[in-house]
């Protein structure tokens, strides 16, 4: 009896490896490219003084002006989103002891925002500098990253071309070797963003605000969606 099972999963083994070796192995990819209809920026209001409450309350003041920059674009309450806040000391190295020494503190309170028209992107950074100097407090712009909110209705469209490229690849190879597809026993995809704009890395501070009297200029070019597809066609 054992050699009768024994014999009889052997069976299903090779008929399982013969059915697995008859198919038609494919790849598709496709790419269609959108328009970018918002960007997020990521920025940092920073302060420093003597002691923390100081350097707190400079960072303070400084949101405050960029939150009216904020309210004066219309940008709201769930687009603007504190993403870090830090206080730490600050020190310099002193020569004659060879001793780091603290000369006071430091505030750094990053937050994204999400601006909706992107025709405003240049024009909103420029409302967040100002032309007053200062070397203890300011408004930094780390990044900013052109998306859109119709990209998975992109991804979805690359997909179907995606899978229509690796089915017509199969039919193609299924006809010069002389075989009918069957049936598909496997697809997977992978979308992927890629050559699209690439974030900017900018940093804004009231200190050099002055020397660039010029009104800035952003170009948002075009967002690429890609999807792979890999796709197992079964043959007889």
């Amino acid at each position: 009896m054992k050699k009768l099972i024994l014999a009889a999963a052997c069976v299903m083994a090779a008929a399982t490896t013969a059915y697995a070796d008859k198919l038609i192995v494919v790849t598709g990819v496709a790419e269609r490219g959108i328009d970018p209809n918002m960007v997020a920026m990521n920025i940092e209001i920073w302060g420093k003084a003597a002691t923390a409450k100081q350097a707190q309350s400079l960072a303070a003041v400084q949101y405050k002006n960029a939150k009216k920059v904020f309210d004066d674009y219309k940008i709201k309450k769930e687009d603007i989103q504190t993403e870090q806040y830090s206080l730490n000391p600050e020190y310099v190295y002193d020569n004659k002891t060879q001793q780091n020494k603290m000369v006071g503190f430091r505030v750094a309170h990053n937050v994204s925002v999400v601006l909706k028209k992107v025709e405003d992107a240049g024009a909103f950074l420029d409302a967040l500098v100002t032309e007053k100097k200062s070397m203890d407090s300011g408004i930094n712009v780390n990044s900013i990253t052109w998306d859109s909110d119709k990209r998975s209705q992109t991804e979805t469209a690359a997909l179907t071309d995606a899978v229509k490229m690796a089915k017509a690849k199969a039919d193609e190879i299924a006809k010069a070797a002389g075989v009918r597809i069957t049936g598909v026993s496997k697809i997977s995809h992978t979308p992927s963003s890629g050559g699209g704009p690439i974030p900017m890395v900018r940093a804004y501070s009231m200190k050099n605000a002055m020397a660039e009297a010029a009104s800035t200029d952003l170009s948002g070019g075009q967002i690429k969606v890609r999807v792979d597809v890999t796709a197992e066609y079964e043959i007889n």
